[in-house]
């Protein structure tokens, strides 16, 4: 691996990249296991493996913010004792909270909560001009003109190195379950459900709440209950892909990917995320799945390449606001030293 700097703070962070900026070098950021550097890249690295640890935690406000490099899982701990969490993804608890926000990462309790961009209240970024900025309720000094939480969820690092963020909080239901039945679309018939999933071994409700509601809609569901959230296993494979679609249009995905030979999926009904995974897979499969998915207004994004061939890109067709994220690379990192290269169209 190139030379990678770990910086502590926003402040370490910024002189590094000023430093980069004036050696006309890029950076590639990466959390504490380097899952998001490119196979061959130009330039040094930039870790959050060191940038780490609780800021400001308020549990009567139900808000925290932590450092970039602290995992899902040490963030969960601490506030766990309070019988809090921050709703991240569930079975990735060994990423970085940076990541998680960079990458606009989203768990299987979406549907009740909505994404992880709307638990987002504040954020400390370093701009490629290596400025420490900051946005957010819980922050001092502000960006004006510009909703910057909103901004880097999911901008994978082109405008800068995450180096804090502050979430908003929810309390742990005291009762939760999870029920298998056979239909993942009974969904639409109770309320407020905490998820909605379809694997390849069946369909998993989940509901949480007190005792007295829980009891009351396992019931209704005439399933196998199980006491607490059991989530699906991780996608292992080689291959991956997160696949969006209109929430209405995930039971066709769900055949969709059946039949172009998935070895996992894990779709999310109500949400329209599926996640894909293979062992081996023909690019024209990958292909056909993907253009299917921009018909009808969604899109195909590889998370794990694996022997599949190169010349299927990451990312599929170049969106339509490509001008605007154009506009907004270049008002936060104009010589393109932050993650040059990893949104759609090369950003």
């Amino acid at each position: 691996m190139s030379n990678v700097h770990t910086p502590s703070n926003a402040s370490e962070a910024a002189s590094i990249i000023n430093e980069a900026r004036r050696a006309g070098e890029p950076l590639h950021f990466i959390g504490t296991r380097g899952t998001q550097v490119p196979d061959s890249h130009d330039g040094q690295v930039l870790s959050s493996e060191c940038c780490t640890g609780i800021v400001d935690y308020r549990p009567g406000d139900l808000t925290v913010m932590v450092r970039a490099g602290t995992t899902v899982a040490e963030l969960e701990e601490v506030i766990g004792d309070h019988r809090h969490t921050a709703v991240l993804p569930e079975t990735a608890t060994d990423r970085t909270i940076g990541g998680v926000v960079a990458s606009g990462s989203s768990g299987f309790r979406r549907l009740r909560y909505g994404p992880t961009g709307d638990r987002v209240l504040g954020v400390t970024l370093v701009t490629g001009y290596g400025e420490v900025v900051h946005a957010g309720s819980q922050l001092v000094k502000n960006v004006t003109g510009y909703d910057l939480p909103r901004l880097v969820t999911g901008s994978h690092g082109a405008l800068g190195f995450i180096a804090e963020v502050a979430l908003k909080l929810w309390p742990v239901a005291p009762v939760q379950a999870t029920v298998e039945v056979d239909d993942a679309g009974s969904w639409r018939s109770f309320y407020k459900l905490v998820a909605a999933l379809e694997t390849e071994q069946g369909a998993r409700l989940y509901v949480e709440g007190d005792r007295a509601s829980v009891d009351s809609q396992t019931a209704a569901m005439e399933g196998r209950v199980v006491d607490g959230f059991e989530w699906p296993t991780p996608l292992s494979t080689p291959i991956a892909a997160t696949l969006n679609v209109p929430p209405r249009l995930v039971p066709e995905a769900v055949q969709r990917v059946r039949a172009c030979g998935a070895d996992r999926f894990t779709a999310q009904h109500g949400v329209g995320a599926v996640e894909i995974g293979w062992a081996d897979v023909d690019a024209g499969t990958v292909t056909g799945l993907r253009t299917w998915a921009e018909s009808v207004g969604g899109s195909l994004v590889l998370t794990r390449r694996g022997p599949l061939d190169p010349a299927v890109p990451r990312w599929g067709s170049i969106p339509s606001t490509i001008s605007i994220q154009r506009r907004l690379k270049s008002l936060f990192d104009p010589d393109s030293v932050c993650n040059p290269g990893s949104l759609p169209g090369g950003l």
